[in-house]
């Protein structure tokens, strides 16, 4: 399985609609296009500068299918962020191959 984490800093003053945004704009239509799953958004502890921190992470089983979902999907939800929050989120994201400890 292949996980697509995307690390944002989102501002204090903005954090609890960024929260409800990505609960029901953001994570329905990543969904909804059947290439992606297991969404998670998850707080990063103990960053205070300025903002707080999220980690959003999503699976596809291949590279390929997370890469296409990327290109389709993800490019026109990171511009509608963009157009929606400004540069009050910043992030970047990362490709990870999850390795089965067992």
């Amino acid at each position: 399985m292949i996980v697509y984490n995307t690390t944002y800093h989102v501002d204090c003053d903005i954090s609890g609609d960024f929260i409800d945004w990505m609960r029901h704009h953001y994570v329905p239509q990543a969904i909804a296009s059947g290439l992606v799953e297991s969404p998670r958004l998850l707080r990063l502890m103990g960053h205070k500068e300025g903002g707080a921190c999220f980690a959003l992470q999503l699976e596809a089983p291949t590279l390929g299918q997370l890469q296409r979902w990327n290109q389709a999907v993800g490019k026109r939800l990171h511009e509608e962020m963009t157009r929606r929050f400004g540069t009050k989120v910043a992030g970047f994201a990362t490709f990870m191959e999850n390795i089965d400890l067992e």
